[in-house]
């Protein structure tokens, strides 16, 4: 390249005209051709503030002569020109060094130089007329596009001219001192490792990085990315190859292309010859044992032979020996097979299959009811393909035509014992009878659609009477037997059953005996009814009675209908007032509660006493004087009415007379009401008409 020239100063009258050497060489001083102006003096060009009038010749027009007082404008000094663009010398290669003088200059006393990548500038130097700029390409500018800028101007001039080069694609560099051996190490079977050589080149050391890729039969192996390779049961029979591509920035990459070789298939280091086991005979399960193989198996499969020929679809590991096995040899073929290996057969020695033994997979038993009238039958279970016959006994002997799997029980089977022997039959197997046990025929029994029931009004003295029910088949006779509380009553064996004093508060019911021919008699006994506890009497008449002896502690009512009733609970004999514990006199419907500490009970004008009964009426209104239980004989509640001049009431915890059983008493007149409290036991009133509840 030319060096850059060198700028001539101007003066500042005028212009000069500066020519651009056409040599390499530095710029001298410029010739000045000859012109009409005469050459300019020595005179230094003037400071801004001074007035300087240019010298002119005498056949040019002239500046009219200024002013004393005014002041000279300078002349404008012209901006560098460019006569020749900047050149770029040198390869555009990544690594090398590109130089530039940056062109040829009018005018122009400092250049600077700035080089762009792709537009932005990567380097500024500032530099003097003739210096030389360079540029070391790296590997990051590979790609990218060069162009050097060279700014010319003045010392006295702050703006400058712009001259660019012709713009260059930096290349990427090439590998050099390459050298490989494209040799595959290694064998290549199936669980073996295949090795790659590492390549050289010049600056391995510092520059360039390898990738390798493993190729079969033509397509990448997703993972094979490393200098050695594990051949697989895939690449059995496929073409191996690996390239290996050396990269660098700013580098082209290279590949290196191995050798292909084919991968074969491994083999089984050792097999084991299998074994048999099971019993053999026929219908018995034979297993085959594979034993160990190196490297261990991945499948084993079977293949079992009758003799010499292979057995259709018996490929498990387990064979149940069939009748077409009885006498031969049995041996069984097993292939054990790895992906990547050479599968492996290897044969079990025979063994002779003899006849088999029968055995029920459940035992003959005889099923259904032993009675006349139902039919039994043999339940069992075999294996498949056994024929059975039949033989049925009865009492030891064999009952004839009774041949088949089930037996219908007529009267002439009553009291005796059946049984069957059942022979079993199957080619290939020895035949086998099995017989059950005997058991016993008996008679019929009745099916109890309906049972007995009693009906009847539940009262002294009623007559209750006794539905059989209904059965199948219908009984030829009926008989009865009545119990109370569970105990046969003696004589009571008819339909019908009077109710009696001793059944007071007891529960009946009634058995019912059903017979018919051939049939066991069936008894049934019915629901017990349970009779109320009606009063009985226990005391007739007034007297003194001894408690325990005469009349028993509990509570008792008062049959009298007048109303001046008197009776006392009494300590003693003795007449005196300290031998009554509590007395009462009133209306002689009343009740006495006599207590196990009394000794004696005195009754005046009461009528006859009776035991009571749990139930009552349960009334909700009150007409007549007396003493009522309250929940049994009028029910808890408020009650109203008018009350006479003599009313009087009383509520009661108890029935023994005492004070201390007093809960409530009062004497009301005219409208009253009374509210009788459900935890009172008795209510008393006199006097007061009728009280009804709300």
């Amino acid at each position: 390249m030319a060096p850059a020239a060198q700028a001539v100063p101007a003066t500042v009258t005028a212009p000069s005209v500066i020519a651009e050497t056409p040599s390499d060489g530095p710029t001298g001083e410029p010739t000045v051709g000859p012109t009409e102006t005469p050459a300019p003096t020595d005179t230094p060009s003037p400071e801004p503030t001074e007035t300087t009038t240019p010298t002119q010749e005498p056949t040019e027009t002239t500046a009219p002569t200024p002013d004393p007082t005014a002041t000279t404008e300078p002349t404008e000094v012209p901006a560098p020109s460019n006569t020749a663009v900047p050149v770029v010398h040198g390869e555009p290669v990544v690594g090398q060094t590109l130089t530039s003088k940056g062109g040829l200059w009018e005018g122009a006393t400092k250049f600077r130089f700035v080089w762009t990548l792709d537009g932005m500038a990567v380097q500024t130097t500032d530099h003097s007329a003739g210096e030389i700029d360079s540029l070391v390409l790296l590997p990051s500018m590979a790609g990218k596009t060069v162009q050097l800028t060279v700014t010319a101007s003045r010392e006295d001039q702050p703006s400058g001219t712009d001259a660019a080069s012709t713009p260059l694609v930096v290349r990427n560099a090439e590998f050099t001192g390459l050298t490989w051996s494209n040799a595959v190490a290694g064998r290549a079977v199936v669980g073996e490792t295949l090795t790659l050589a590492t390549p050289a080149w010049d600056d391995s050391a510092f520059r360039g990085a390898l990738r390798y890729q493993w190729y079969r039969g033509g397509a990448p192996i997703t993972g094979a990315t490393a200098e050695r390779y594990v051949v697989g049961p895939a690449d059995v029979g496929r073409p191996l190859q690996a390239i290996i591509t050396l990269s660098a920035e700013g580098f082209t990459d290279h590949e290196f292309q191995s050798a292909q070789v084919t991968a074969t298939s491994a083999a089984f280091t050792s097999v084991a010859v299998p074994t048999i086991s099971g019993t053999a005979r026929v219908g018995q399960v034979q297993t085959a044992n594979p034993g160990v193989s190196a490297p261990a198996a991945a499948t084993v499969t079977y293949q079992w032979y009758r003799g010499t020929t292979a057995i259709a679809g018996a490929v498990a590991r387990t064979y149940t020996t069939t009748a077409a096995d009885n006498g031969k040899a049995l041996k069984v073929r097993v292939r054990a097979a790895k992906p990547g290996y050479t599968s492996v057969d290897r044969f079990s020695a025979a063994r002779p299959i003899a006849v088999g033994l029968l055995v029920a997979t459940k035992s003959p038993v005889v099923t259904g009811t032993h009675r006349y009238g139902n039919t039994v039958k043999v339940t069992q279970s075999w294996p498949a393909g056994t024929t059975l016959r039949y033989q049925w006994y009865r009492n030891g002997a064999a009952i004839r035509g009774a041949t088949g799997y089930a037996l219908y029980l007529n009267t002439g089977y009553i009291g005796t014992r059946v049984n069957v022997k059942v022979t079993a039959s199957k080619p290939g197997y020895v035949t086998r009878s099995v017989t059950t046990s005997a058991t016993g025929v008996g008679k019929a029994l009745f099916a109890l659609k309906a049972a007995p029931t009693v009906t009847g009004r539940l009262a002294l003295g009623s007559v209750l009477t006794a539905n059989a029910g209904s059965y199948n088949p219908a009984p030829s006779s009926l008989s009865y037997q009545w119990y109370r509380n569970g105990s046969a009553i003696a004589g009571a064996r008819g339909r019908t059953y009077k109710v009696g004093a001793a059944d007071n508060g007891r529960s009946l019911s009634v058995r019912v005996m059903a017979s018919r021919a051939y049939y066991d008699a069936k008894a049934t006994t019915s629901a017990a009814v349970k009779l109320p506890l009606w009063p009985v009497t226990v005391l007739r008449g007034d007297g003194t009675y001894r408690v325990g002896a005469q009349i028993k502690p509990g509570l008792y009512r008062a049959t009298g209908g007048g109303p001046d009733c008197y009776w006392e609970r009494l300590s003693g004999f003795g007449g005196r007032l300290d031998d009554i514990n509590a007395n009462y006199f009133g209306s002689a419907r009343t009740y006495v509660q006599i207590n196990a500490g009394d000794v004696g009970f005195t009754s005046r004008r009461c009528g006859s006493w009776t035991t009571v009964s749990p139930s009552g009426p349960r009334a909700t209104r009150i007409t007549a004087d007396g003493t009522y239980r309250v929940g049994i004989d009028i029910l808890p509640g408020t009650y109203y009415g008018y009350a006479g001049q003599y009313c009087g009431w009383r509520t009661l915890s108890g029935f023994g007379g005492t004070f201390e059983e007093i809960m409530d008493i009062d004497l009301p007149e005219g409208p009253m009401i009374v509210t009788i409290p459900s935890n009172a036991r008795g209510f008393e009133v006199h006097g007061c008409g009728t009280l009804t509840r709300y």
